[in-house]
């Protein structure tokens, strides 16, 4: 195991011997560095439930009455948008995640690397604990509305850098660069997903070097506009091949209006 903090392992105890107490609680089991192994000391604990369709909507109001009997007091808690759950930090800066799962949308194999503590009937993870693959490649599948939304965000530039919204033009970048991330993994064919403070792992070495060579853009319509043509650069090449390698319609009437539309109004190429 990794060198991390003893007191997560105190919360560990806490969700294996409380939780399974309350008969709504199906299994109980960590994703994150606290499952895997890899935990050092700026690793946070990620607690997730799967727990009766019937009692989500309790789950989803009360999670943090649950995340409360496994870490303790806390001095700030906020719900994760679109999950039944959130976070919860202690007055020592102890970050705790819990999440509850409605059986009939589990997916084991959702997350890279599990450490189960409880299963209730011993069919949720028949075979126990589920070891990280980190990254290792798969089949390349299609990721549905990748392509779409990021051409989609693309075509917006114009309307952000028109209106002189550069703070709103930078933040861009982020959604874009996202998405092609997204497509990244999917080239490699790998599906799970790890912690959301990494990524490395996911990702080859090529792709992480093309990710780190995104031209920097501070609040600068040309840095701002470069960046984006590298981006979608990216994304073209790379759409392009998995669309074939997958059997996938490449959705290029709405690309080319797309690039025809940043090309007219921000004066350069995008291809």
């Amino acid at each position: 195991m990794g060198s991390g903090d003893e007191r997560y392992d105190v919360m560990i105890q806490r969700a294996q011997e409380r939780l399974p107490a309350d008969d709504r609680v199906l299994a109980v089991y960590l994703i994150g560095s606290y499952a895997t192994g890899a935990e050092d000391r700026f690793s946070d604990l990620d607690v997730h439930l799967v727990v009766t369709d019937a009692s989500i909507d309790w789950f989803s109001q009360h999670w943090d009455d649950v995340l409360h009997e496994v870490a303790g007091p806390t001095v700030f808690t906020d719900r994760l948008p679109g999950l039944a759950g959130g976070l919860g930090i202690t007055p020592d800066w102890l970050h705790v995640d819990l999440i509850a799962h409605p059986l009939t949308s589990f997916d084991r194999f959702q997350y890279d690397g599990v450490r189960v503590l409880f299963d209730r009937d011993g069919t949720l993870f028949p075979d126990g604990d589920q070891p990280a693959e980190h990254g290792r490649p798969g089949t390349p599948y299609w990721p549905e509305h990748v392509v779409p939304m990021f051409f989609y965000f693309l075509g917006n530039l114009v309307t952000v850098l028109g209106r002189d919204e550069l703070v709103v033009a930078n933040q861009g970048i982020g959604v874009v660069r996202d998405l092609l991330i997204r497509l990244m993994l999917a080239e490699r064919g790998v599906r799970r997903t790890s912690g959301a403070k990494r990524l490395n792992a996911l990702l080859s070495p090529e792709q992480r070097a093309t990710l780190e060579a995104v031209p920097p853009a501070t609040y600068n319509p040309a840095e701002i506009i470069a960046a984006n043509q590298y981006l979608c650069h990216e994304m073209l090449h790379r759409g392009q091949a998995l669309a074939d390698a997958t059997g996938t319609p490449w959705p290029t009437t709405f690309i080319n209006a797309t690039l025809t539309h940043l090309h007219r109004h921000l004066g350069v190429p995008f291809t």
